[in-house]
């Protein structure tokens, strides 16, 4: 079984200043990483998802997900951005975190536990915080145990 999060799952410089740019990096680098197949195709997958309902959960924090054949298995990719990005979060203020979570089309259940797991956490400040600040290995640790 692959690994849903490991290490080079976190970037914490990520490049973009739009939406659509951020999306595209995390597209592509899924794709650097085996985990999608197309970048494009995978682009297409959170702009649908992002038309459905933000994604932006507030406190700067963004979970971007997509379910797709085009997924080879699930997987979790943490981002920390240097730009504050527009994303049309629930409180209206732009995103510098992002978690994206990607599954297959045919593991609908895997993407709405992962999704409900990293969900409830954001209500906790020092979630947020940690996400926001920790370094790597300390993000790490704790989505590791969050998803356990």
């Amino acid at each position: 079984m692959t690994d849903l999060f490991t290490r080079d799952q976190i970037n914490s410089n990520i490049d973009g200043t739009t939406q659509t740019e951020i999306l595209t990096n995390l597209a592509n680098w899924a794709t650097d990483l085996g985990i999608a197949k197309d970048a494009d195709q995978l682009v297409k997958d959170y702009q649908a998802r992002e038309q459905e309902s933000t994604t932006g959960f507030g406190n700067g924090i963004a979970i971007p997900h997509a379910k797709s054949n085009n997924i080879e298995h699930a997987a979790i990719l943490f981002a920390r951005g240097t730009t504050d990005v527009e994303w049309a979060a629930l409180d209206d203020k732009p995103v510098n975190v992002w978690i994206s979570l990607l599954v297959p089309d045919n593991q609908a259940d895997t993407h709405l536990k992962l999704l409900a797991k990293l969900s409830r956490q954001l209500i906790h400040q020092d979630f947020i915080q940690l996400l926001k600040t920790g370094t790597a290995d300390e993000v790490y640790a704790r989505i590791t145990e969050i998803i356990s």
